[in-house]
């Protein structure tokens, strides 16, 4: 008499099955690791701005870095010609605003809320900072935002704002 049926798959199949769908939960698992550490790790740029009557462009670039996130400030005609200007310090400085003149020959960048540090657009350097507002603790108490520049540029008018509220009151300070 003969019998009919399904003989079951032996042992060693079902070990190489086991294998390779682990092998494929595996592989997957990496691939999803390794998106999100890239798009968590990529380069940002985080601010933006330019001026009202030149061709120019300033912008912040975040990143990550030893210190938690580094950010750097960079200027240029086009973001394609663009140079990094300035290195801001890890975990202790960030950059809050940009600020151009309306003829595009000064920029400022507020930095951690309270400082104007101010750049020449056609050299792209440094021509000076100053304390907005008089930093009381970190993070200061108030805030520096709005910053806008004299015709001249030889002075800045801005907000005095408390951090995380409202009653801002106007401020000004010479920048030159």
């Amino acid at each position: 008499m003969s019998a009919q049926g399904t003989v079951p798959a032996s042992r060693a199949v079902k070990a190489r099955l086991k294998v390779a769908a682990v092998f494929l939960v595996a592989v997957a698992a990496v691939a999803a690791a390794y998106v999100a550490g890239k798009r968590a790790g990529a380069v940002q740029d985080v601010l933006s701005a330019s001026p009202a009557e030149s061709r120019r462009v300033a912008f912040v670039r975040k990143q990550p870095c030893v210190g938690g996130w580094c950010e750097t400030i960079w200027m240029g005609n086009t973001k394609e010609d663009a140079v990094q200007v300035a290195s801001l310090s890890a975990g202790s400085e960030h950059c809050d605003e940009i600020a151009w003149a309306r003829d595009g020959f000064r920029v400022g960048f507020i930095v951690n809320g309270y400082q104007l540090r101010v750049f020449d657009a056609g050299s792209r350097t440094q021509v000076g900072q100053v304390n907005l507002i008089d930093p009381d603790g970190t993070p200061s108490s108030r805030i520096a935002r709005g910053v806008t520049f004299s015709q001249n540029g030889a002075a800045v008018t801005f907000d005095d704002c408390p951090r995380g509220r409202s009653g801002c009151k106007s401020g000004l300070a010479a920048v030159r």
